[in-house]
Formats: structure tokens, sequence, C-alpha cells
């Protein structure tokens, strides 16, 4: 039995369904100023949180460009990390289909 002949036709279908699946794409922001100050200041996730008074799962998903920190937030983390908040949050959309990026878009 041939193996690439059986198999084609599923992954044509897979190929041509893959683009009609609105709903697998996800867009979200990111920061990555923050991602870079938090490297380059050798900080901990963890500290970072204590010191801004936050849970560091809730850190954690700011960081991800899962949740969106209110402004406050913004500002405490910008203090404890010594930058301005507008640098540090400046944002780029990405559109995510199954944890694989697609497209990325400056924000602000």
């Amino acid at each position: 039995m041939d193996v690439t002949a059986s198999t084609q036709p599923h992954l044509e279908t897979n190929i041509a369904n893959h683009g009609q699946r609105p709903e697998a794409v996800k867009e979200r922001s990111i920061y990555p100023n923050l991602k870079l100050r938090i490297y380059t200041t050798g900080m901990r996730q963890n500290l970072l949180a204590k010191l801004v008074g936050v849970d560091e799962a809730y850190l954690s998903r700011i960081v991800n460009g899962v949740r969106v920190p209110s402004q406050q937030i913004r500002l405490q983390i910008a203090n404890v990390l010594g930058c301005d908040a507008g640098w540090l949050f400046e944002s780029f959309t990405v559109e995510t289909t199954r944890g694989t990026l697609r497209e990325s878009t400056k924000v602000g």
C-alpha cells in the first residue's frame, strides 16, 4: 500500500480547512520593551511582582500579552524598572493560530 497516496487527500483537506477557521485566530497585545527591560535589569518576574504588589501569575500574563494592565499597574512597573511607562508598554498586536505567530503590527 502506498502511504503517500493514502494520506494525500487527508493532508489536502486539512490544508484547505486550515484557512477557513477564523475562530482559531486570536489577537493579543505584546510588550517587547517590557520583556527587554526585565531581561536587561536581570530582575526576576517573581521579585518584580512582589515589588509592584501583584500576583506572579498576573504579572506573567501581562508580560506574555494575555492581560492588559491598568494605567496604575503600568506606572508601578515602570517605576520599579526605572523607565518611562509609555516606552515600556509600547505594544504590538500579534495574531496567533494555534500558538503560531501569524502577523505583527505596531499599535502605538
